[in-house]
């Protein structure tokens, strides 16, 4: 049995909150840009990993528009087919943008 009571488990907690929250924030900065990439030149198979991990990781930190956003684009990159459209490009970037501004505000770093 640990030792640990639950100011110590609530502080674990927010501490691996804390640090999923800076990761998706360091690992997402890009991710239109790279989406996009992926998408010019034909490799929608990474394109679907990366928006399927974007809908996961956005999930674990509790963002569940930016995690519904994406899980609506995954649905046209399924079967290796590029069904995306610019307007749902742009409203994934639109939701990872509302993301990402406010974890850089939570943990004081820049976008």
């Amino acid at each position: 049995m640990s030792d640990m009571n639950d100011d110590d488990l609530l502080e674990a907690d927010q501490e691996f909150q804390k640090a999923l929250k800076a990761f998706f924030l360091k690992n997402y900065k890009s991710f239109i840009t790279d989406i996009k990439n992926l998408l010019d030149t034909g490799d929608f198979d990474s394109a679907y990993r990366m928006v399927h991990s974007l809908k996961g990781n956005a999930g674990q930190i509790g963002k569940t528009d930016l995690q519904k956003t994406a899980m609506n684009v995954e649905q046209f990159l399924k079967g290796g087919m590029n069904n995306v459209t610019e307007d749902m490009l742009n409203a994934l970037d639109a939701e990872l943008k509302i993301v990402l501004e406010e974890l850089a505000s939570v943990l004081g770093a820049d976008v």
